[in-house]
């Protein structure tokens, strides 16, 4: 029997696996306790690694922690913990073998401590993950940041306009809820726009590489900034710069679909002065899969601080701008038959669009365990967004003999969309650990201001429609956990004033016409409790309640405020806040050679804004409407087990059942019950084998799979997201010491799938991913 391509492919991996693996030979642990140097007391978290391997551990409640499947050989161990000063010793490897290592305090060694106020620790009872840099490493090569976390985090799905996955605009689901109600920060800064609630990568491409860590919290999990953590919350945590060595990094990405990326990442080492530097510049290009989805962009990430004795100051941002052939609509099934790549967006429509923030901080250090953080921040973002289309005109003509007739003539028109953000903000927390009773307070304030302008191309300096819209929000929390025996008792509790002002554009309505100021107040608790079993399992149950305020689509379902909606903005009611009730229950299993989180939810949702409208004619934005309750619920799991020492399975896997107990479409009497919530798949899967993790050479095989999905409330079985699954393989070397060259392989079978679409008039419409396609990376680091 003949073997398929696809067979082929697998049957080499596979042999290629069991070559590299049959080095392996005799393995040894390496086990011991971290300690305070000044107190002797035990540290609970800390960082325990290899370097330069995939080895590592973090320390249990007494301090112990244990590494397994260690080669003999001399190794460089490295000890890190918040508030500490970098623990690091050549050690030799030939036997089993335990140690005892003491940390010294050291306010210098503290970076980021904002995160710490507004993250989970690895006991609270929050469905969780967070993701380090050497793990984004290995999953990243340059994509938007969303897609990165969908291969890494359980319940994430990610839909790209150009079908690449790596460039131009996309947009991001977690449990089925879209990204306008996910919470997404920066240090601590929101990153989301406040009048759409959205975050847009594209904006600051490149972003991902910045990162030193990234938390995922699923569901309401812990008091945070900016947007509702409604159907979670996305916690980055910018590169860390007090590094004892300087370091030059470039990078060059290139791949199918003349894609290259090009950057260049400095970094000062801590100086003598105490102080340190950090910038990364990148340029992109990509044509993008679907026809005319291109992207030119190029981004900028900077840090610098100050790390005294007792104060740490630094000053965090990027900038970036993006120029998209636009691809947002989504293309009529019998188009794609014909031409997968089809794009019915204008080939003329290409926006020119940037993002950027600020961050000023000031860190105080009682002690290591007593801090005060506080913030100033500004964000801006805008640009141009063009809508083409072709109208046809009459024209008229008299000949001599005074007969009249006329030629129809296709002429091209294009208005433009452009917006102007201006966010400002500010931020103080203070925190006390250490001890039984580890707790923190915050206050966040913002105002944030939107203009949006419609105007006809290239008639720019005299726009025919401008509005305004002003949001102002403060908030604060208290949250903390004490700790009886094996017991953790958590509670958090957050209030959120928020106020949204839409001003009209007097000339195209009126003077006589206004909108009554939109106001809000949330109180939002969080309780949970966490018991340890042993060190190494731990079992957790908590209730968060979350309220989020509507965007200002969903009051206006359009570009404009005009005529027809202004009746509609009158009234505060015609779109209530909605709420979610969240229960969570899992448990976590860490081991030498394992790791295993499952985790059980149930969000029962209030008032939940629903896209019970039509589209309008851009496709994009759709009248939002409360729906009757509903509720969502499934099972997550995410683990890694390493199978011998030179083989690990890793992965993740959502089932879900996500259902609106009733609806009756705009114009029916018929009422529809218990109906499947729109682009929520049940299912969720990702699964891989790594070959010589940590070694020169590595390989990678994985698969993902999404189940089918619903795009309208009625479930019509024509309106639907087809199940797919992918087969991906990623190739890592090392060339020569800190010279790294990285293959990716993607859909490797080469199934056309698509991760969103919608009804598009009287048939179903998709956003087409790409075919097979690969992507070569070239790190070097000096």
């Amino acid at each position: 029997m003949k073997l398929t391509v696809l067979n082929k492919l697998t049957a080499l991996s596979l042999l290629f696996i069991l070559f590299f693996g049959s080095s392996a030979y005799a393995q040894f642990t390496l086990s011991g306790q971290v300690k305070d140097k000044i107190n002797n007391s035990a540290l609970f978290g800390a960082s325990v690694l290899l370097q330069n391997t995939d080895k590592g551990s973090a320390t249990n409640s007494d301090g112990s922690f244990s590494i397994s499947n260690i080669n003999s050989g001399s190794y460089t161990l490295k000890v890190s913990y918040v508030g500490y000063k970098d623990y690091t010793e050549t050690i030799r490897i030939t036997s089993d073998k335990s140690i005892t290592i003491q940390l010294e305090p050291s306010v210098q060694a503290i970076e980021q401590v904002t995160v710490r106020a507004i993250r989970a620790d690895e006991l609270a009872p929050i469905s969780q993950k967070t993701i380090p840099k050497q793990e984004i490493e290995k999953a990243f090569i340059g994509e938007d940041g969303a897609f990165v976390l969908e291969k890494l985090s359980p319940s994430i799905q990610v839909n790209s306009e150009s079908g690449t996955r790596f460039t131009n605009y996309g947009s991001m689901r977690l449990r089925g809820i879209d990204q306008k109600r996910i919470n997404i920060t920066l240090n601590g800064v929101p990153l989301n726009d406040m009048v759409d609630q959205g975050v847009y990568f594209s904006n600051f491409t490149d972003f991902t590489n910045s990162i030193e860590s990234v938390q995922v919290q699923r569901g309401v999990g812990t008091s945070t900034n900016g947007t509702a953590s409604y159907a979670g919350s996305i916690s980055y945590e910018s590169v860390k710069i007090n590094t004892e060595e300087p370091e030059t990094t470039l990078q060059l990405v290139g791949g199918s679909y003349n894609t290259i990326q090009g950057s260049v990442e400095l970094k000062s080492g801590l100086l003598d002065n105490n102080t340190a530097f950090y910038a990364r510049m990148s340029k992109t290009y990509s044509d993008g899969y679907r026809d005319h989805t291109g992207t030119d962009s190029y981004s900028m990430f900077f840090s610098g601080g100050y790390f005294g004795e007792k104060d740490v100051i630094k000053i965090n941002g990027f900038t970036g701008r993006t120029k998209n052939d636009l691809g947002y609509s989504p293309v009529p099934a019998s188009l794609v038959a014909a031409d997968p790549k089809t794009n019915i967006n204008s080939v003329n429509d290409i926006d020119d669009f940037g993002q950027s923030l600020i961050q000023l901080e000031h860190s105080h250090f009682f002690t290591p365990d007593k801090s005060l953080v506080s913030s100033i921040y500004y964000g801006a973002a805008g640009g141009d967004f063009p809508y083409g289309y072709t109208t046809t005109d009459n024209i008229y003509s008299v000949s001599d003999q005074g007969d009249t007739t006329y030629n129809q003539v296709d002429r091209f028109e294009q208005i433009n969309y452009p917006l102007y953000n201006d966010h400002y903000g500010l931020m103080s927390y203070y925190t006390e650990e250490g001890t039984a009773l580890d707790w923190s307070v915050g206050i966040h304030a913002y105002r944030f201001n939107r203009e949006n302008i419609e105007e006809i191309v290239p008639n720019y300096a005299n726009p025919y429609y401008q509005d305004e819209t002003v949001k102002n929000e403060v908030s604060g929390f208290l949250k903390g956990s004490y700790r009886l025996n094996d017991l953790t008792i958590f509670g958090d509790i957050q209030a959120r004033s928020v106020g949204l002002q839409l001003h009209l554009d007097a000339s195209y309505l009126g003077s006589d016409r206004s909108i009554p100021e939109y106001s809000w107040f949330f109180i939002n608790p969080k309780v949970g409790v966490t018991y340890e079993f042993t060190n190494q399992l731990n079992a957790y149950a908590s209730f968060g309640r979350s309220g989020r305020e509507p965007n200002r689509s969903d009051y206006v379902g359009d570009t404009q405020i005009n005529g027809g909606n202004i009746d509609r903005l009158q009234d505060q009611e015609s779109v209530k806040a909605e709420f979610v009730n969240d229960f969570e229950l899992g448990f976590r299993l860490n081991t030498e050679s394992s790791a295993l989180n499952a985790n059980f939810f149930y969000m029962a949702f209030e008032n939940e804004i629903a896209p019970i409208g039509a589209y309008i004619d851009q496709y994009f934005l759709q009248i939002y409407e409360n729906q009757e309750s509903s509720y969502r619920t499934g099972i997550e799991l995410d683990w890694k087990y390493n199978i011998i020492s030179w083989l690990d399975f890793t992965g993740n896997a959502t089932y879900m059942n996500s259902i609106i107990s009733e609806y009756t479409p705009e114009g029916s009497s018929e009422t529809l019950q218990d109906i499947k919530t729109p682009y929520s798949p049940e299912v969720f899967l990702n699964a891989g084998l790594t070959a010589g993790a940590g070694s020169d050479l590595s390989v990678t095989i994985s698969t993902r799979y999404v189940g089918k999905s619903y795009t309208e409330l009625t479930n019509n079985e024509d309106f639907t997201l087809p199940a797919y699954a992918l087969l991906n393989m990623n190739i890592s070397f090392d060339i020569i010491d800190n010279i790294n060259l990285r293959v990716d392989l993607n859909n490797l079978t080469n199934e056309e799938y698509y991760t969103d679409g919608g009804p598009v008039e009287s048939e179903m419409g998709y956003f087409v991913q790409a075919p097979r396609n690969a992507y070569l990376t070239l790190t070097a680091k000096f």
